[in-house]
């Protein structure tokens, strides 16, 4: 059982996020924030004491309450004192908003008397004006606690924003200690049905469905939010069968998809497999296309309308990511409706409705077994075919396993290889902030959340470079990485040889320099491993992966930066 530290005459703060069951922090302590951490307990290893506080670099901490939330559905936060270490956690909380996942984070401001004396870290707007800033990134859920901080303000508010997948960002004062939050108003998690009638809006809903389909096709897209729904990988398969419609997906749209899904065709637009691009391509005036869990970020849908008659959207939280006036009606030709609210509810209403009196749409077939057009290219003989690896690996995943694909080839070629998710692992791409090396640090707090669970991250030899100096801190954690190496930054080297075809290669600037990889990990406390180019020592590698294993591996990976598998359809917005 966990221990909890008796709070009573703790920070206002810790009591409050206590109150939120936020209990987990990570980062590094310093001037403005000493007199907050003072008041948490060190992370020892284990999760044996609530509150507890795990120091790591800022760059790394900002992406822990990713990882932990998508690990264990547990919000955490990241703390960094005042200055460069502000911007350096800025980077999680970026995706964190981009990619719509609970988190808090803590920073501190310059006292205002000081204003106009040059402070270490100026703060105010002779400064780096840090709060206006965070104000601009995220205006609704900053919150100054100062003496004009009320939480019977602001509770229902702050605990509202994390329901509904936003981070949220607590700046501390001189007077934050002082704050006194006496009783304050507790309201119960307010539930994604609560925003609405789902009865009576779903009924209307699937009458306007119904209608639209009339001898039309439904196509099915699956979108990242999705990862909200219970049992949604049942529930999606269940909705394919009964509409018997095509049914593709974003590249994390696949957590939410079955690999026995009949009707699954694969994933869309970045690293998209064929068969799924040539029905997302085809959409036209005639179809309907029914949206579950929003996704249109560039990489799904590359900055393009979808065209349909009609677009039905099912989800939970009001004003995602992508959302314009909390609607998704602008990114598609044809007429839009929607229902926000508890997406289970909604998803199972929806799919009885349809069992019990089957629509009028025009039936699909179910998927080939390929959904790729083209033979792979393979990599020369000198390097690991990493089609190879993907398809083994794919053999060798244990039941609730999660990964992390970091901003390097990995999050475009697995999914064109694979084309279908598999149902024993989880695999998550935080794209959106285009934020290379943030893969690691959402490993860390998955890891630290569900020790049980093996985590694997895939990074690439560029990406290293911005986590390198935390190793150390994550030596005990034991999660798996497996680092790319093919001494280029490959997203850009790859790219730019369709892009800057005219011009030499050097003028890419995609070259990394050569690094020992092993001996890093083995001097930081790790155990480390390369595979050989045959994948004859795969399986002893492999053998040496545990959930409680007491020390994390590295795997090198000597691969090819001339192997190009999984399409950029970006390119063409360069």
């Amino acid at each position: 059982m966990k221990e909890s530290l008796n709070i009573t005459d703790t920070h206002p703060l810790v009591a409050l996020l206590s109150d939120l069951h936020v209990k987990f922090f990570a980062g590094v302590t310093g001037g403005g924030v000493i007199h907050f951490l003072k008041h948490i307990a060190r992370y020892s290893g284990k999760c044996d004491v609530e509150p507890a506080f795990f120091t790591i670099g800022e760059y790394v901490a900002g992406f822990i309450p990713l990882g932990y939330y998508l690990s264990s559905g547990t919000v955490a936060a990241s703390v960094a004192t005042t200055g460069a270490a502000t911007k350096l956690i800025g980077c999680g909380l970026s995706d964190a908003k981009l990619h719509n996942i609970p988190s808090v984070y803590i920073v501190p401001l310059c006292e205002p008397e000081a204003s106009g004396f040059g402070p270490l870290q100026d703060t105010s707007v002779y400064g780096s004006n840090i709060l206006a800033q965070l104000q601009a990134e995220l205006p609704d859920s900053t919150f100054v606690l100062d003496e004009t901080f009320s939480i019977d303000e602001t509770y229902t508010r702050i605990q509202t924003l994390l329901q509904h997948g936003k981070p949220v960002v607590f700046v501390l004062t001189k007077s934050s200690s002082n704050i006194d939050f006496g009783i304050f108003r507790r309201a119960s998690i307010i539930e994604g049905g609560a925003l609405e009638d789902l009865s009576w809006r779903m009924d209307y809903f699937i009458l306007k469905f119904r209608q639209a389909v009339q001898n039309r096709r439904v196509v099915i897209v699956v979108g990242d939010e999705m990862r909200r729904c219970a049992r949604v990988k049942e529930l999606t398969t269940q909705l394919s069968l009964a509409l018997r419609a095509e049914t593709i997906w974003s590249i994390n749209g696949a957590n939410a998809v079955s690999r026995e899904n009949p009707y699954g065709y694969g994933y869309i637009s970045f690293g998209g497999n064929d068969k799924a691009m040539e029905i997302f391509r085809s959409l036209g005036e005639d179809d309907v296309v029914l949206l579950l869990g929003g996704c249109s970020d560039e990489y799904t849908t590359n900055l393009k309308k979808i065209i349909a008659s009609d677009l039905f959207y099912l989800g939970e939280a009001e004003n995602s990511y992508g959302m314009v006036n909390n609607s998704f009606a602008h990114i598609t030709t044809g007429n839009y409706d929607q229902v926000l609210g508890d997406v289970h509810t909604a998803l199972t209403h929806l799919i009885t409705k349809v069992k019990e009196e089957p629509c009028a749409n025009i039936p699909a077939r179910p998927a080939p077994a390929d959904l790729n057009n083209h033979a792979f290219i393979r990599a020369n003989h000198n390097y690991v075919d990493m089609v190879d690896l993907y398809q083994r690996l794919d053999n060798y995943w244990r039941k609730n396993s999660i990964a992390f694909d970091d901003v390097c080839l990995a999050y475009k070629d697995r999914q064109y290889i694979l084309s279908r998710p598999n149902d024993n692992i989880d695999f998550y791409s935080l794209y959106r902030g285009s934020a290379m090396g943030g893969a690691f640090g959402t490993a860390v707090g998955a890891k630290i959340a569900n020790p049980e669970r093996d985590v694997y991250c895939f990074t690439g030899d560029g990406c290293f470079r911005l986590f390198a100096g935390c190793l150390g801190e994550a030596a005990k954690l034991g999660i798996v990485l497996f680092l790319l190496n093919n001494e280029r930054l490959g997203i850009v080297d790859q790219g730019l040889r369709k892009v800057l075809h005219d011009f030499p290669e050097e003028q890419y600037h995609a070259d990394v320099i050569a690094v020992d990889y092993q001996g890093v990990a083995l001097s930081f406390g790790w155990n480390a491993a390369r595979l050989l180019p045959d994948l004859s020592n795969l399986s002893d590698v492999l053998d040496q992966i545990e959930p409680t294993m007491e020390r994390s591996l590295l795997i090198e990976v000597p691969i090819d930066p001339n192997q190009l598998l999984g399409s950029n359809p970006r390119l063409v917005n360069l």
